[in-house]
Order: C-alpha cells, then sequence, then structure tokens
C-alpha cells in the first residue's frame, strides 16, 4: 500500500495545529480559573470588610481566616485578622498576623507602627524599640509614626535618649506645649532643675500657654518668690481667665499674705464652677477645713465655699460626704443628715454611701435611727458584716444586750473569711456575754479569740480583769495582763489591770509604781483607777494620800459609791 506523502504532511500539521488549540484552551481555562479565584477572594474580603466596619467582629473574623486558611496574599486580611485576634484578648496571634502583613507589604508604615504597638501591649519593649526606631531612621518627618519612643525611653529611664527623639520630632514637626513640657519633665528628671527652669522661661516668652505660665508661677511661688509667681499667674489668666490652676495659685498667695479679701473673692466663685472637677475641690477644701483656726476666724467665707462646692455637684458622692461632715462638726446634724438622705437617692445601692450616712448617725448618736435604717434595707445590709456592726453597736448604746449579742452573732457568721473582723466580734460577744452575765459563755468567747489572735490586747485585758475580779487563775491574768502592757506600756487601762492584779497576788509596791505610771497618761481623769490607787495606798499604809485619791475619785464619778466606801473604812477605823 502505498502512502501519498503529502496526506501524511497534512496529518502532521493537523495534529500540531489541534495540539496548539488544546494547550491554548488550556491556559485560557487557568487564566479564567485564577481570575475567578481572584474575584470570589475580593468579594470576600469586601464581605469581610462590611462586616467589621457595622461591628459585627464574629462575622468578620470567619470570612478573614477562611481567606487565611486559602493563603491569600491580601496583606489587608492579616491585619484585620490581627486587630480581631487583639480584641479577643489573644495577642500572640495578633502578632503573628501582623507580622504576616507586614511580610506581604514591607514599605507599609502603619503596620509597623502597628506591630511595635501589640510589641508595647505584650512587654516586648526591645522588638517595640527596634521598629519605632527603624521607622525614625526611614521616615524622620513623619513624626506622628515613632513619636511612642519617648515614653518607652522615659518609661526606661534612659532619659538621653528620649531626649534624642525628642529633638527630632521638634526638628521637623516644631515646638509644642506637649514637647516642651516633656523637654521640661526630662531635665527635671535628671535632677536639672535650673536648666528646666530656663527652658520653660525661653519657651514661654513667646510661646507661653497657661499651663506653662502657671508652672513656672508654681515654681517661683514654692521659693517665696510672691511676686514673680503673681506675674506668671496673671500671664496665664490674660490666656484664659477661667484657667483654674492659675486662680488657685493667685488664691493661695493671697491666703498665705493675709490677703482675705481677694483670696476669697477668687475662691467663692471658683468653688461654685461646675466645670472644676470636684475631686480637686473635695482635696483643696480637706486641707482648709483641717486649719480649725482659720474655719473658726472665717467662718462665714468657709461655709460659703463649702456650700458653693456641694450646690455645684451634688450628685457627686465625695463632696456629699466632705459637706455633711462640715455640717455635723459645726453644729448642723439634721441638715447634715438631709445631704446624705439626698445622696443615697443617688448611690441607693452603694454600700459606702449607706456606712457614711450610718457613722453620721452613730456620730449624732442617734441609735433609733441607725436600727430603723439598717432594718430598712435587709437585702443590703443581711450579708455586710460591716454594716450590720454598726446596728450591733447601737443596741449595746441602747443598753439593749440580747439584741446585740444577735446581731453580733450574725456578724460572727458573716465574717469567716475576715480574720481581723471575726476576731472582733468574737471579743465583743465575749464582752457582751459578760454584761448578760454568762461569764462562762464570755469566757468560752475570750479563749475563741485568743485561739485565733494570741496577742489580741483588748480580751487579753478584759479576760484578765474578770478573772482578777474573781480572784481566780491570778496566775493565768497576771501572764495576760503582762502582756498588754509589754506592747502598749502607756495605756491607762491596762496598767490599771496590771497593777490591780499585782494588788491582788499582794505586790503592792510593784503595783504602786506601775499604777502611778498609769495617772501620767491619763489615768487620773479616771475615778475607777483613782479608785484602785486609792486602795492600794491604803494597803501600804499611806492612809491619808489614799483617803484624797479616794475623794478625787468620788467627785469624778459619785455613782461608783465611793463615798459610802470611805465612810465605812473610817469607821473601821474608829472601832
Amino acid at each position: 500500500m502505498h502512502y501519498n506523502m503529502n496526506n501524511v504532511l497534512n496529518l502532521r500539521h493537523i495534529a500540531r495545529i489541534f495540539s496548539i488549540c488544546l494547550f491554548s484552551l488550556f491556559s485560557l481555562l487557568t487564566q479564567l480559573n485564577a481570575q475567578q479565584k481572584t474575584e470570589n477572594e475580593e468579594i470576600l474580603y469586601m464581605d469581610g470588610l462590611r462586616e467589621y466596619h457595622m461591628g459585627n467582629p464574629d462575622k468578620a473574623f470567619a470570612i478573614f481566616s477562611s481567606l487565611a486558611r486559602k493563603g491569600t496574599h491580601n496583606d489587608a486580611v492579616y491585619y484585620y485578622l490581627s486587630n480581631l485576634y487583639q480584641y479577643r484578648n489573644k495577642p500572640d496571634s495578633a502578632v503573628a498576623m501582623m507580622e504576616k502583613a507586614l511580610r506581604l507589604d514591607p514599605g507599609n508604615t502603619w503596620y509597623r507602627s502597628q506591630i511595635a504597638s501589640f510589641y508595647m501591649a505584650n512587654n516586648q519593649i526591645d522588638k517595640a524599640i527596634d521598629v519605632y526606631e527603624t521607622l525614625r531612621k526611614k521616615y524622620p518627618q513623619q513624626v506622628e509614626l515613632y513619636d511612642g519612643l519617648v515614653d518607652i525611653y522615659i518609661n526606661r529611664k534612659d532619659h538621653e535618649n528620649a531626649l534624642k527623639v525628642l529633638e527630632d520630632i521638634e526638628k521637623y514637626a516644631g515646638k509644642s506645649e506637649i514637647s516642651c513640657l516633656t523637654r521640661y519633665n526630662l531635665y527635671i528628671f535628671q535632677n536639672k532643675r535650673d536648666e528646666a527652669i530656663r527652658y520653660l522661661t525661653e519657651y514661654d516668652k513667646d510661646n507661653g500657654t497657661p499651663r506653662t505660665s502657671t508652672i513656672l508661677g508654681d515654681y517661683y511661688s514654692s521659693l517665696k518668690q510672691d511676686s514673680l509667681a503673681m506675674e506668671y499667674y496673671s500671664k496665664a489668666l490674660s490666656m484664659d481667665p477661667s484657667y483654674v490652676p492659675a486662680i488657685f495659685g493667685q488664691a493661695e498667695i493671697n491666703r498665705i499674705k493675709n490677703n482675705f479679701g481677694p483670696y476669697f473673692r477668687s475662691m467663692i466663685p471658683l468653688m461654685a464652677n461646675p466645670i472644676v472637677m470636684p475631686e480637686l475641690k473635695v482635696d483643696y477644701l480637706s486641707q482648709i477645713l483641717s486649719n480649725q483656726k482659720f474655719v473658726e476666724l472665717f467662718f462665714p467665707q468657709i461655709d460659703t465655699l463649702v456650700e458653693n462646692a456641694y450646690i455645684a455637684h451634688p450628685g457627686d458622692s465625695s463632696v456629699a460626704y466632705l459637706y455633711s461632715r462640715y455640717l455635723a462638726l459645726t453644729g448642723r446634724g439634721e441638715q447634715a443628715v438631709k445631704v446624705l438622705n439626698a445622696n443615697l437617692k443617688y448611690y441607693g445601692e452603694s454600700r459606702i454611701a449607706h456606712r457614711e450616712y450610718l457613722s453620721l448617725l452613730y456620730y449624732m448618736e442617734e441609735w433609733d435611727k441607725i436600727i430603723e435604717h439598717v432594718e430598712q434595707y435587709p437585702q443590703l445590709f443581711s450579708h455586710d458584716p460591716s454594716l450590720l456592726e454598726i446596728k450591733g453597736l447601737a443596741y449595746v448604746r441602747k443598753d439593749m444586750i440580747p439584741e446585740a449579742i444577735a446581731v453580733y452573732k450574725n456578724v460572727l457568721n458573716l465574717a469567716k473569711r475576715d480574720s481581723s473582723m471575726e476576731v472582733r466580734a468574737l471579743s465583743v460577744l465575749g464582752d457582751l456575754s459578760y454584761q448578760a452575765g454568762n461569764r462562762k459563755e464570755a469566757y468560752k468567747y475570750y479563749r475563741k479569740t485568743l485561739r485565733k489572735a494570741p496577742n489580741y490586747n483588748p480580751v487579753l485585758n478584759n479576760y484578765a480583769y474578770y478573772l482578777s475580779l474573781e480572784k481566780k487563775k491570778l496566775k493565768l491574768a497576771y501572764e495576760m495582763s503582762k502582756k498588754t502592757i509589754d506592747s502598749e506600756p502607756d495605756n491607762p487601762t491596762y496598767l490599771d489591770t496590771f497593777a490591780w492584779i499585782l494588788h491582788l497576788m499582794g505586790k503592792d509596791l510593784e503595783a504602786k509604781a506601775i499604777i502611778k505610771h498609769a495617772l501620767i497618761y491619763g489615768g487620773n481623769e479616771s475615778a475607777a483607777i483613782l479608785d484602785h490607787y486609792a486602795e492600794i495606798l491604803y494597803n501600804l499604809n499611806e492612809q491619808d494620800l489614799a483617803f484624797r485619791y479616794w475623794e478625787q475619785a468620788d467627785k469624778l464619778d459619785p455613782s461608783l459609791g465611793i463615798s459610802e466606801k470611805v465612810s465605812r473604812i473610817k469607821e473601821g477605823q474608829k472601832k
């Protein structure tokens, strides 16, 4: 069979053309698939971006995560994932995603700035410094990219490098109040106060602000250069007549120089100004009110200051507490109660507000009102031992001992996690049980207290004293009482107990020396201590002196029946 050569050539040509067509078709399909993939990624990315900005972080996270798993080369995907990981409190993952975004777009300064802040949040300070320093060297004009470096160096006490960064900032962005005060503080940190003041003074000449002028005013005020200080305060107020620190500075100089007219003319409207922070007013007024003579001398003006502060901030609890205490201390208890009642309308759920109110009632000895108030809020007080304790104290002051015991038992149950309160509750229950005539129960509570707090002086003293009254276990009483005077050698009550135990043990000479020490530290104002001293003196045959102290004791407290006891003693002497 013969083949036609032309036919063979044609077949080869057709085959080649067919192969080329197949390859072209495959390439076209590949390009179409890649294009479709890119378009799908773009659509997904836009969906994720929309969810992110609409405040749906979980949906955005799911979309961006799916793109990351598919190996997207869109750096923005990793940037947003980084932010979302930061939001989820996963700092390591946030850093990893930001690093990936940066690898895809190494020239992105925003990414670099962000990753530096992440390093800071993760306490990777050295890495943060490296990033910021790179940004500073590459883009010195863009100071916003590395201005955080100043604070990093300041926190590290690397003041020299902080100044170098600050010089670049001022070189490219110009001087500002912030850069000026930062440099001023850096000089202060370096103990270069004179240089700091020179720099600030130079800046203040042409670029002064109320703040820079006031700082200089405060400086010269501290040096008692009042005229110069006043110049700077006046300059500050010429720029901003309402600038509070300058007003305070001027007013204080007037007060110190006894220029009370200008002082009150500045301070009274300042206290009435609701824009001035209440915390600042409370701190300042607290200092003023601590000077009792000043308050007495300028009572009407001080009254106006405190009242103005309260009127300006009726809903601020710290101002209300200050005002109510001031009213109470100046004999206007009912007004003080009204102030704290009003405060409870703002802060009815606040235990602090209720404690402040109850403390005022306690100061005013309004025992019934305390009990009534606590019972008015059973949910609030039933689980707070410190608030319940005030109710217990009110019952004690009303001499309602069974009711007080019931309250303190409740306090004890609630105070299991507060060792100091538990000790205090046990101690009080011991005292109350003794008052109720239940000595066995009292001693049980005292022993429990001392197991928890072996050196708790109030119980050591009372337990020892009550044992001495029974003239029982005097050795134990002596040991407990000795502990109290070893730790508090000038406490007249503890010294009296110890002296009395020595007297009962027949050691009157020692007892006399101890109780004389008690008299020096306030014991001469106690009828009971003077009575004990007289007993000891009488036992030492110093009878004239003993009768003299009995007479003093009787004058202090006739209810102790000392005069009757002295009469019996004298009758016995006659016989």
